[in-house]
């Protein structure tokens, strides 16, 4: 590729002041006084003479400004020349280099010992040891908290300290991100050869069409099979029958390789302790799901992880899981009558286990001190609101505890209203009738076992008619729902003191009460694990490497794989499982052949660096072209003044003048 670029083209304007001269030249000519002589012989001749030398001076003085104005105008517009034909030399002009550094974690595989990231800093090394200078460098990689620190405009050489830095991305940047601004700091450095390179291991992911940029790519994963093992979807199986401290962990393992792969050990570490293991057969390009029976020393919050030992990519080696647990759980249940229904009492009494306690509270007496000894807490007929149990309930609600409210058939007008105003929604008239279930939610926690299932009894009967957008719908049947879920906290539209309602023959409701105990206990039973990225609040919040912050937003968003623990001003804290997305776990070779403005370079890439532009800047030789028309044009001005006057005309008499 030849010829002229600009790198001021915005500035080419001014080459129109060229004109200048010339209009000024116009009109500012002047004609002669006329004079009449007697004798006009001679002084004719040596007027014309002088008139044709002084229009050639005036002539070329013209040009001479003019071009002196254009050369100017070219100089701030920042030409440079590119052809073919000019070779490389050892001593590259000064250049600007965009390096865009892949550190997504797949960059961290392993292969002859040595890991893609680790082959990547030692390019970066190289083409430190290439520049000079007057270079600028400028390293961009996926990771934005790195770039606010880090990506900056680099004299010479990008600092080793920083370089050591880098480590790999479990939220990695776009790579159109990484390229516009690396675009940005090309156009900082302002120098003419700017060069844009992207060190990856070829991972398929989406590329920028950026023409100007040029993007060269220098691809470091060696040939060979991606014979990566990896493991995800940790989380312990819900008891629905019988409590016991005999937890199963339920995990995947998939073989991304090409081989089989035998006798694969797996563990499970629970609270800094190894608690279990077991070999595991994985098939070649397959996902086999597995479960340990771990058994839990104590109550409370238990949290580890499932690990398959393989070190090809050791990021994605562990699923992490958290999950709260007592043996005894105490549930309380606020309600003003003195026995409750059979339905509620025997779902309680499962939940519970031979080990739990259920009590019965009085509204009038309850107080929030008095509700933290609990871990279940179930409304149900509390009859007139007192103020106290207002403030309870959306004492409840802010601090992110849980609570099941169960409707019966002598609803008091101001508990309607609370209820409303709490899940967003409008409680109409009680229905007998009997209406059939539609619509199981299969994506919540609570209704994701029920789901798809034949339901043998879908009747409901002596429910209240509700509706609304405020909360998710759990089951409903046509408009009318008879649970939903908002946050923590539970409702059900049906009363369950109904002798006829024969959904609470079906297995259906039995999962219901369980899963919506679990769900509106200290957290939800089997855990709840996030992904990287995902935000979530509290007061403060308890790092995986253990380091604490303090929350002044109440808003944190998740950035590493682990185990935090997250503290409320009221009510208990929890801990939650973190993993980061797995796409990269499985490789995928992009075809980068096939795409735009892209060029993927030789193995011996060093031989290209500072050669894919070779643009040489104009402006000093315009420049310089300039001064010398200047000093050109003063040589002639001042010629003419030291040029003897032409010789005069004889003065004869009777001339006229």
């Amino acid at each position: 590729m030849g010829g002229i670029s600009f790198l001021n083209a915005g500035l080419l304007f001014l080459a129109a002041a060229t004109i200048l001269p010339l209009l000024i030249w116009l009109l500012a000519k002047k004609k002669p006084k006329r004079i009449v002589f007697s004798t006009l012989r001679f002084i004719k001749a040596s007027q014309e003479q002088e008139k044709k030398r002084t229009r050639l001076k005036n002539i070329i003085l013209l040009i001479i400004r003019m071009l002196i104005i254009l050369l100017l105008a070219l100089a701030v517009s920042r030409p440079l020349l590119q052809s073919k034909r000019l070779k490389p030399s050892r001593k590259h002009p000064p250049t600007a280099l965009a390096i865009l550094l892949d550190t997504s974690f797949s960059m961290d595989y392993v292969q002859e010992g040595k890991s893609t990231l680790d082959r990547a800093k030692d390019a970066l090394r190289q083409i430190n040891s290439m520049c000079n200078d007057e270079d600028r460098l400028i390293l961009i990689t996926s990771d934005d908290a790195w770039n606010r620190l880090h990506a900056q405009i680099y004299a010479g050489r990008i600092p080793q300290d920083s370089i050591d830095r880098i480590g790999v991305s479990f939220d990695p940047l776009p790579l159109t991100d990484m390229a516009q601004l690396a675009q940005s700091k090309l156009a900082e450095t302002q120098l003419a050869n700017r060069e844009a390179y992207l060190i990856t291991d070829g991972q398929r992911q989406e590329y920028p069409e950026l023409p100007e940029l040029n993007l060269r790519v220098i691809d470091l994963f060696p040939d060979g099979d991606f014979a990566n093992l990896s493991c995800h979807s940790a989380q312990v199986q819900a008891q629905l029958v019988e409590k016991s401290r005999r937890q199963s962990i339920e995990f995947v393992l998939s073989n991304h390789g090409s081989q089989d792969r035998k006798e694969v050990l797996v563990k499970v570490v629970l609270d800094d302790a190894k608690v279990a293991e077991k070999f595991v057969d994985v098939p070649a390009r397959q996902s086999v799901k597995e479960t340990i029976v771990i058994e839990l020393r104590q109550d409370g919050w238990q949290s580890g992880y499932v690990e398959v030992m393989d070190d090809r990519l050791i990021h994605d080696n562990r699923a992490h899981f958290a999950f709260p647990f007592r043996l005894d759980p105490h549930i309380a249940v606020i309600s003003a009558k003195p026995q409750l229904p059979g339905f509620l009492r025997s779902s309680l009494s499962v939940y519970a286990g031979d080990q739990g306690r259920i009590v019965r509270l009085d509204p009038r007496q309850v107080s929030l001190g008095t509700l933290n000894q609990y871990q279940t807490i179930v409304f149900y007929a509390p009859g007139q609101l007192s103020p106290k149990l207002r403030e309870i309930i959306g004492s409840l609600q802010k601090s992110g505890r849980g609570a099941l409210f169960c409707l019966d058939r002598g609803l008091t007008p101001d508990y309607k209203a609370v209820l409303e105003q709490t899940f967003g929604l409008r409680i109409g008239a009680f229905r007998e009738q009997p209406k059939s279930i539609s619509y199981v939610n299969k994506h919540h926690f609570i209704t994701s076992l029920m789901a798809d299932k034949n339901l043998r009894h879908r009747e409901i009967r002596d429910y209240w008619s509700v509706s609304g957008s405020g909360a998710a719908n759990l089951l409903g049947g046509g408009s009318d729902i008879f649970a939903l879920a908002k946050e923590n906290l539970v409702l059900w539209s049906f009363d369950l003191a109904s002798p006829t309602n024969s959904f609470f023959l079906d297995a259906a409701y039995a999962v219901l009460a369980y899963r919506s105990l679990e769900y509106v206990s200290a957290a939800i039973a089997t855990g709840e694990t996030r992904k990287i990225g995902d935000m979530v609040s509290a007061s403060s919040i308890t790092l995986p490497d253990g380091s604490a912050i303090e929350l002044a937003s109440r808003s944190h968003r998740l950035s590493s794989p682990g185990l935090y623990t997250l503290s409320q001003p009221e009510g208990p804290g929890t801990v939650i499982a973190v993993d980061h997305d797995q796409s990269e776990s499985d490789f995928e070779n992009m075809d980068l052949a096939a795409l735009k403005y892209i060029k993927v370079l030789p193995d011996k890439w060093q031989d290209t660096l500072f050669h894919t532009r070779l643009g040489h800047d104009l402006w000093k030789w315009l420049l310089g072209a300039a001064l010398l028309l200047l000093a050109l044009e003063i040589i002639l001005v001042k010629a003419e003044e030291l040029r003897p006057n032409a010789a005069s005309a004889p003065n004869t008499e009777g001339g006229e003048k």
